[in-house]
């Protein structure tokens, strides 16, 4: 019990991040950047993952995966976000801290290659502070200076299952409570004194309901008739929410009089997201991914309409992992798993009619702890945007640090 409430404390401490601002301007369209994994290790491996068995850790992308667990596993996740905006006359950089959420799972059965998972992790982020001077013009010829401030996104809380079919093939799902709110806020400030600020702020609160369908092919590298490739499989994903009910609100305060406050019910869409991939294995130890993303954002709608700032979102990612295998004479720094990734993706932005693409590498490590407990590591450097049509050249760092509790919990053994 002494655990569950360290774990408890641990969450309530630092969900206090989940939404502080890196000021990334691109995020106030649409509900944000989509958060493609929220743990260190699939970071270190460019978010790959899609047809990967692991028994070291609980795979968020695909829920098929969860039949290879043999440990009752406990996992968090914390991120350091920096991020260097530039334009062709000015530059300035930002920080933050960012908990990414945590996942517990268990094995139920081997044979049949039942495991369960839930968690609470991030779906989307906004995040972002825009400064914007104005010179006056003829007649009213006033100086002002507009502010412009975004946070929140949202948040997705799951429970679901893996199952091995006869055929080897595995299945697994999900049912999945998506919820967040999304503030835009705004403020105007004159030079002139005798002119009052003004202020102003849309909130979105979401509510609703989806799942995760994921699938994983037996392993094919008997086709192959090659004694170093042990392990060839296929996956993929489907992810599906349901129209998101959207409670609205609009403050203004003019300074002159009481706030106005006017609210309304409406509907968001989050259109489907297709995650496959392949996964080859070469003698137990090195590990390739490759996976496809796919996501429509043109069909994004809030209150029935479609954003012209959005448009599909098409990503490529590699991901390389060492994996030494466990020996007892091995010491800690022997059994250090290593990562590597590389990510392309034409992200859902487009800005003045230029399409955002987004160009990344990783890397990463976990240190083991103790016999199925680590302590995870995965470092992200992105570039997205550019300098031209008067848009934003981002520069993305990212240090993901992860915890994995493993043990013998839930278990039987026969007699």
């Amino acid at each position: 019990m002494k655990f569950f409430k360290y774990i408890f404390i641990f969450i309530i401490i630092f969900s206090t991040f989940t939404f502080s601002q890196n000021s990334s301007s691109y995020t106030r369209y649409g509900i944000g950047d989509i958060n493609y994994t929220y743990s260190a290790r699939s970071l270190g491996i460019g978010q790959s993952g899609a047809a990967t068995l692991s028994s070291n850790y609980i795979e968020s992308v695909n829920p098929a995966s969860w039949s290879a667990l043999n440990l009752t596993r406990i996992e968090f996740s914390l991120v350091l976000n920096g991020i260097r905006l530039s334009d062709n006359s000015n530059s300035a950089f930002y920080t933050d801290t960012d908990f990414r959420g945590f996942t517990f799972a268990f094995p139920v059965s081997e044979k049949y290659g039942i495991g369960i998972a839930s968690g609470l992790i991030p779906y989307s982020r906004i995040s972002y502070i825009a400064v914007q001077m104005y010179n006056g013009v003829e007649p009213v010829n006033i100086d002002y200076t507009s502010t412009y401030n975004g946070s929140g996104g949202l948040s997705k809380l799951f429970i679901g299952a893996s199952y091995k079919t006869p055929f080897d093939w595995i299945i697994g799902a999900t049912a999945e409570y998506i919820f967040g709110k999304q503030s835009y806020f705004s403020k105007i400030e004159y030079d002139d004194q005798s002119f009052y600020t003004s202020e102003f702020e849309l909130t979105y609160r979401s509510t609703g309901f989806g799942s995760t369908i994921g699938i994983i092919s037996p392993n094919f590298s008997d086709l192959l008739d090659s004694e170093n490739i042990t392990n060839l499989r296929f996956g993929a994903s489907l992810n599906l929410i349901s129209e998101l009910n959207t409670d609205t609100s609009l403050t203004i305060n003019p300074a002159t009089i009481a706030d106005t406050v006017v609210s309304s019910n409406t509907k968001m869409h989050l259109p489907f997201r297709l995650t496959g991939g392949v996964s080859l294995q070469l003698k137990d130890i090195y590990t390739f991914n490759l996976d496809y993303t796919y996501q429509p954002w043109t069909e994004f709608k809030l209150n029935g309409k479609t954003s012209p700032y959005l448009r599909d979102v098409h990503k490529f990612s590699f991901g390389f992992e060492y994996s030494p295998k466990w020996k007892i004479s091995s010491s800690a720094w022997e059994l250090i798993s290593w990562r590597t990734g590389l990510s392309y993706e034409l992200s859902q932005y487009r800005i003045n009619g230029y399409d955002i693409k987004q160009y990344s590498v990783f890397a990463g490590l976990s240190f083991p702890v103790g016999i199925g407990n680590s302590l995870d590591l995965g470092l992200e450097y992105s570039i997205r945007g550019t300098k031209d049509f008067n848009l934003i050249k981002e520069n993305f760092y990212r240090i993901n640090f992860g915890i994995s509790f493993g043990d013998l919990w839930f278990q039987r053994f026969e007699k």
